[in-house]
């Protein structure tokens, strides 16, 4: 019998690493496996259960690399070098040719199977030492919250926007809260999705009391920055802006100037890191790291596209993101990103940084008239990337487009451009583009990720997004 390709991935678990120290952590890899059912004995069962957990996250199927690539080549930013033959399908919408690539493929399937492991901590029948009870609530939370990350995602990359119909109807990712390989699960809405997604963060916050690891690992103010990001997306700007809140005057993060502004990715841990994944010596994925689809001396498949570049004013110190390259000439002239520097692929990888919460709080403030906290938000990233830039005194609409313009300068290859052109239902237009298409008009099919033609083919019960092909046979 063949089964979904959400459970078919047999749940295995990393064995148990006792005695983890601080120093340890980012070289932790799970070296063998056992199955759940005898696995969940004591506290270093789900300390390294959870690890595992990480680890699969760090990998380039999913945040190594797969997850913000894709999402920043659909949009305007990026443009294929001649050479480029990774994800190409998928910058050119080639949508009626994908007939189950393994980009798609591997993110879905290594997503669940994230999943997968989250619900076995999540549904472990354990009692802690009452001395444990703190650590295990922590790591519980932390499971809680990553499970509301991953349906997050996954609803992002292979769902349209929550707006996309009026009551987010629309068709979202099946959502399974427990093993069951004999499940052929339909597609939840989009709405039910999100829904589990806010449900899972907030019960992860209720329990969180720890902050392990710095921004290595999930924390009470990592979901809270996480969830400011949902609500936006879901227009919820009220609790979009309350999240923020929470995370801002917390007083845990600043925002980084100078040369640890440019090198924050390179050293990891830096005071406006609330979330990132670490890459160490023993887990580097080398040119299969995000920075391997941009660097000269990795695959260097994808370039930076002068629409984005001619919006950085000069001085301002991100222009420091893109280095030169005498190598390239004519259309793909001449410059490459260099915001992952590190050619080993050692560079760490942001999930939600503070800059990106400030960036949230200004669109919901813009978004429900609170236009002078909006500018003074604004200010503080744009001023931070160049000391002299004038004063934000927009309002309105033409503030709003400012947010949405200093959102892709600071938060560019770092996974969010495609998804903000969607939720704000705009084309998608290329002033520099190498590839074969320039503009796709919204409502655009393949500005998200086809289902698997894996999972089609042996579920009757789950359905292909619009435009994309189906199996036959």
């Amino acid at each position: 019998m063949r089964y979904s390709k959400i459970l078919t991935l047999t749940l295995l678990l990393p064995t148990v690493m006792s005695g983890v120290a601080c120093s340890d952590f980012l070289s932790l890899e799970p070296p063998q496996s056992v199955s759940a059912d005898a696995y969940f004995q004591t506290m270093a069962d789900f300390r390294a259960a959870i690890v595992g957990v990480y680890d699969r996250m760090q990998i380039s199927d999913w945040y190594g690399r797969s997850l913000p690539l894709m999402s920043d080549i659909m949009g305007e930013d990026v443009k294929q070098n001649s050479s480029a033959n990774r994800y190409q399908e998928f910058q050119d919408f080639e949508g009626q040719a994908i007939s189950g690539h393994m980009y798609e493929r591997e993110l879905w399937a290594e997503t669940y199977q994230g999943i997968n492991y989250l619900n076995a901590i999540i549904n472990a029948d354990f009692e802690p030492p009452s001395a444990s009870q703190t650590e295990f609530n922590q790591i519980l939370g932390e499971a809680y919250a990553l499970r509301g990350l991953a349906y997050f995602d996954l609803c992002r990359m292979y769902a349209q926007h929550y707006t996309f119909t009026a009551d987010a109807g629309h068709p979202g990712v099946p959502i399974m809260l427990e093993a069951d390989v004999s499940a052929l699960p339909a597609r939840n809405t989009v709405k039910e999705t999100y829904a589990q997604a806010v449900a899972d963060l907030n019960q992860g916050i209720s329990l969180m009391t720890m902050n392990r690891y710095g921004p290595f690992m999930m924390s009470k103010t990592a979901a809270q920055a996480i969830l400011s990001r949902i609500y936006l997306y879901m227009e919820d700007f009220s609790n979009a802006v309350a999240m923020a809140d929470a995370v801002i005057n917390s007083g845990k993060y600043s925002l980084v100037t100078g040369s640890a502004y440019l090198s924050q990715f390179v050293t990891g841990g830096s005071s406006e890191a609330i979330f990132e994944l670490a890459y160490s010596p023993v887990d580097r994925l080398g040119n299969e790291h995000l920075s391997g689809m941009y660097r000269a001396s990795g695959y260097g498949d994808y370039l930076p596209a002068k629409d984005l570049l001619n919006l950085i004013p000069a001085g301002d110190i991100r222009n420091q993101f893109f280095v030169e390259d005498p190598k390239l000439g004519g259309k793909y002239a001449s410059m490459r990103v260099n915001k992952w520097p590190t050619g080993s692929g050692e560079d760490n990888i942001p999930i939600v940084r503070l800059s990106e919460v400030y960036l949230n709080r200004a669109e919901a403030k813009a978004r429900i008239g609170q236009a002078a906290g909006a500018q003074a938000d604004l200010n503080l990233i744009r001023k931070r990337g160049l000391a002299t830039a004038p004063d934000v005194t927009a309002t309105g609409q033409a503030l709003l487009e400012e947010i949405l313009i200093e959102r892709r300068i600071e938060l560019g290859y770092e996974g969010h451009r495609v998804h903000d052109l969607m939720r704000h239902k705009r084309d998608v237009k290329r002033v520099d583009f190498t590839g074969d298409v320039s503009e796709m008009k919204y409502p655009c099919n393949f500005c998200i990720l086809p289902i698997p033609f894996e999972e089609l083919d042996v579920n009757p019960n789950m359905v292909q997004n619009a435009g994309y092909p189906t199996p036959t046979g």
